[in-house]
């Protein structure tokens, strides 16, 4: 069990913490001759290869230039040695290099974007909550398949015990919100709640 000393601070026992501790690569390119119709596309290609997240920040450069930041973030990763496994059919085939997922993000940006140059930070520490989801069944859309049968994936953030976060995927709250015309603030409140009851 946890205890709280005189200063508030939550005390654990040695064997035990709270919250993840991960050490990640940050990626970062400075762009002001893209369109961001483009931006959100690379975003999604980033996250759909491996970043953990992707996000634009807007900035200044020299002479006034408006300009963004497009960030990235993604696990450490040392798979930069060749796959020596070999076939075992009676012509073997050459062995398949592995490219690492930091390696394949930055061949993403350049080929995408614009930018000419990527600032790297390695060992980035990031603390994160547990995280489970949770099922709801809603109210909204029960028994049509079309509208996920009115179910909802809740995701819970976990201290300790605790919960202290709580959200409704979006997607499966639109695709129910569009079925049924319920709105999408409608269906994620009702799932977070019955989310915190189970």
């Amino acid at each position: 069990p946890t205890t709280t000393n005189l200063t508030g601070r939550i005390l654990l026992p040695p064997d035990q913490t709270l919250w993840n501790m991960d050490r990640l690569i940050l990626m970062q390119a400075n762009i002001d001759d893209i369109t961001p119709e483009i931006l959100s596309y690379v975003m999604d290609l980033l996250l759909n290869n491996g970043a953990i997240d992707a996000w634009v920040e807007p900035i200044v450069m020299k002479k006034g230039r408006s300009a963004h930041t497009l960030n990235c973030l993604c696990h450490s990763s040392n798979d930069h040695t060749p796959n020596t496994a070999t076939d075992t059919s009676t012509r073997p085939s050459p062995p398949v290099p592995v490219v690492s997922t930091d390696a394949k993000l930055l061949e993403l940006i350049f080929r995408h974007t614009t930018t000419l140059g990527i600032r790297i930070q390695r060992d980035v520490e990031r603390a994160s909550l547990q995280r489970r989801f949770i099922k709801v069944q809603t109210l909204y859309g029960a028994g049509d398949a079309e509208a996920r049968n009115g179910i909802v994936n809740v995701k819970v953030g976990m201290l300790g015990d605790e919960i202290v976060s709580t959200k409704a995927e979006f997607d499966d709250c639109k695709v129910i919100s569009e079925r049924t015309g319920v709105p999408v603030k409608t269906i994620a409140d009702y799932a977070t709640k019955k989310a915190l009851e189970e």
